[in-house]
């Protein structure tokens, strides 16, 4: 009993033959960045993965590349410039390339069963076809389509979708992904226009996801009722180590989360004990609000409160 306690784990190159075609077949369909990597580090697996991984590879950068020919100009180049200079993309920047809502559901398609890109940045991409200035017509196809790959993607940690002003209707559809994403740690939806009903419908999904660690809902229009509606799922959520609700006071475009949300989130601080980081600066919160929000985490060692 004692020695196979001691015994150790077996290494790859203890593996059979067949063992080995069977994880990277796995690792084609699930991981591939990871069978990649495996590929380069053992010229056993990489005999026996190649035709496999090469397979997966040129599917997936196949979507990519139609992806680009779908959105044109800059954005199109830093895809085939990423394909170029990498075997599979596993970061993809794209801010500021004004792909909008076609740009956001060809990427959506070549996310779906992609099996390499964890990080995503589609900042200021005007998604829903409206810009910073909240000029243009609503089309919630793109963010929607989005969200749907979200429901089928098992690599994505990082999406930052920063200034597209998705809107209530795009938090929605979002909030529908996290309810069953296993895999997404990291959102970003500042100054995305949200609102109170955004910011319920993600509160309402927090309530399930098990995964999500870091939100950030900076600038975006969301007072005292949709305070209340995160203050809530905090209450019960025990992943979301970091949140963001800053920059809610500053003219039309910012949040304004008073004393009555302020007091919400202290009670919920009291009772969620997993939250190592929020910020609550530039909002209306007043000296009662604040006093609680102090109180709630007074002796909290570690803890990183902006207010």
């Amino acid at each position: 009993m004692d020695a196979e306690l001691d015994a150790e784990p077996p290494c790859l190159a203890d593996l059979n033959d067949d063992l080995l075609r069977k994880i990277a077949c796995r690792l084609a369909e699930s991981d591939l960045a990871s069978a990649v990597a495996l590929k380069r580090c053992s010229s056993r697996f990489k005999d026996l993965a190649t035709p496999l991984v090469a397979n997966a590879v040129s599917r997936i950068n196949t979507k990519w590349r139609d992806a680009a020919d779908k959105i044109g100009m800059k954005g199109a180049a830093r895809i085939r410039g990423g394909l170029e200079r990498n075997e599979v993309l596993t970061t993809l920047a794209l801010p500021h390339n004004n792909i909008g809502a076609e740009g956001a559901a060809a990427i959506a398609e070549a996310l779906r069963g992609n099996a390499v890109l964890t990080t995503l940045d589609l900042s200021g991409n005007e998604i829903c076809g409206i810009d910073e200035d909240g000029d243009g017509a609503y089309d919630a196809s793109g963010i929607v389509a989005l969200a749907d790959a979200l429901k089928v993607n098992g690599v994505l940690t990082n999406l930052v979708l920063r200034r597209n002003n998705i809107g209530a209707e795009g938090a929605k559809a979002l909030a529908s992904a996290l309810r069953v994403n296993g895999v997404l740690t990291n959102l970003v939806l500042w100054g995305d226009n949200i609102g109170n009903e955004g910011a319920a419908a993600l509160a309402s999904a927090l309530r399930v996801n098990e995964v999500l660690t870091t939100l950030n809902l900076a600038n975006n229009q969301i007072r005292d009722q949709g305070a209340a509606a995160i203050a809530e799922a905090l209450r019960g959520n025990g992943v979301v180590t970091e949140l963001d609700i800053s920059w809610n006071q500053i003219g039309y475009k910012y949040n304004n989360i008073g004393p009555m949300g302020a007091t919400a989130i202290a009670d919920a601080l009291r009772v969620n004990g997993v939250l190592k980081r929020i910020n609550l600066e530039y909002n209306k919160l007043g000296d009662e609000g604040k006093g609680a929000i102090w109180d709630a985490v007074s002796g909290r060692v570690g803890f990183e409160l902006r207010i």
